[in-house]
């Protein structure tokens, strides 16, 4: 987690990400790359009958955007409360979602922190958020932050898990979270729609079972029962203050997206805490 990505539009949700960036950066000793998207305008021919014309000069826009954002930028960093020098501004141009995928690539990026304000009824099925989108295609772990969110408060994490053996690369990541939080890690599973016959002994006992296999410290076990596997998830990381939520997901594009749905995103979208998540392969 040495390389943070912030996608920025240095609104009130931007900045809660940036500064929440920030700390991870420090505890981590890492770098944190702000990310700001221009999408440029399209410039019209105007030599045929029925063609519009531009009416705005692309090159002075993109300079007032890069000054803009420049300007903003400092003063976020200014307002952090402690030294940002490992934090970088990148201005790119292009489709936000695209872009964020290859800069990932491009710098190497290990997480990617982003402000939301999440995304509900018809917005959330037909539109959905930017950090929706990206929590689906990203290749390394996204968190995504609701509000003002700081390093010191997170005390626990709640790791909702399937309790599956071929998890490693998921479960390496939550002790990693684990070591750097100095957290306690709640495993969770859900008997969600449709309800299994199992009882929830023996599923606190295959939990055990689970925490044994990978090895895991300084953890409790529970289950939970809802109408389907977010609500779940929901209910019972609400009792839990001071907490992330952190799981993988399967990051469902086109028809499997719309047929399956994903916890995760659901989660996302109506959880306020901090949500952390990781496409599983």
């Amino acid at each position: 987690m040495k390389r943070i990505l912030v996608p920025c539009d240095f609104s009130a949700a931007a900045k809660h990400a940036f500064q929440f960036a920030v700390e991870m950066a420090a505890a981590c000793n890492g770098h944190v790359f702000v990310l700001k998207v221009m999408k440029v305008p399209q410039v019209f021919a105007n030599g045929m009958p029925g063609q519009p014309y531009m009416t705005i000069d692309p090159i002075s826009m993109i300079d007032e955007w890069i000054a803009y954002s420049e300007k903003e930028f400092e003063k976020m960093k200014n307002k952090t409360g402690r030294p940002s020098g490992s934090a970088e501004l990148l201005l790119e141009t292009g489709y936000v979602n695209d872009v964020i995928c290859d800069v990932i690539t491009r710098e190497k990026i290990d997480l990617v922190i982003m402000g939301t304000d999440g995304a509900s009824g018809f917005k959330e099925f037909f539109i959905g958020s930017h950090t929706e989108k990206i929590v689906r295609a990203s290749p390394v772990p996204v968190m995504a932050v609701h509000g003002p969110f700081h390093l010191d408060w997170v005390k626990n994490i709640v790791f909702p898990t399937s309790m599956e053996l071929d998890q490693k690369p998921l479960v390496e990541q939550i002790k990693a979270l684990q070591s750097l939080f100095g957290a306690v890690v709640h495993l969770l599973y859900v008997n969600g729609f449709p309800f299994t016959m199992e009882s929830n002994e023996e599923a606190e006992r295959k939990l055990e079972d689970y925490a044994l296999f990978y090895g895991l410290k300084d953890y409790t076990i529970h289950v939970s029962r809802g109408l389907n596997i977010q609500e779940g998830i929901l209910k019972y990381a609400r009792r839990i203050p001071n907490s992330i939520i952190a799981m993988g997901t399967h990051g469902h594009k086109g028809l499997a997206h719309i047929t399956e749905g994903s916890v995760a995103e659901d989660v996302v979208n109506h959880l306020a805490e901090p949500v952390w998540t990781y496409v599983m392969q």
